[in-house]
């Protein structure tokens, strides 16, 4: 419930310490299938598109190696002149998640059978 709060806060408003300033992406890598997630300041990381009028975002998610895997998915996001929708997206080496993917895919056993 806090999370969900919280991004609710991140694309609506805040509490007056930058949530409404952020965005968060959420990937699952298509190597060993770990959820990624990554935090967007909207305030300092978009560069203006060619065309002046929208943002670009990139990001690299690697995971914190449990998996054993440190393949970077890079995360391309385009976003409209205020910085709160969407327009494109590009993901290399894995794929988005919705973030209830991403809780339900944190919770799930490992089921990464390369102890043998």
């Amino acid at each position: 419930m806090g999370i969900l709060a919280g991004l609710r806060r991140a694309l609506g408003g805040g509490s007056g310490r930058g949530e409404s300033d952020s965005y968060w992406v959420y990937a699952q890598c298509k190597r060993c299938g770990e959820p990624l997630r990554a935090r967007v300041d909207l305030r300092n990381e978009p560069s203006q598109a060619d065309d002046g009028e929208t943002w670009i975002v990139r990001k690299g998610l690697i995971g914190d190696g449990e998996r054993r895997c440190f393949q970077t998915v890079e995360v391309t996001l385009q976003f409209d002149g205020s910085k709160q929708q969407i327009l494109d997206s590009e993901v290399a080496g894995g794929k988005l998640i919705t973030e209830d993917e991403y809780l339900a895919l944190k919770q799930a056993p490992d089921t990464d059978s390369s102890g043998s």
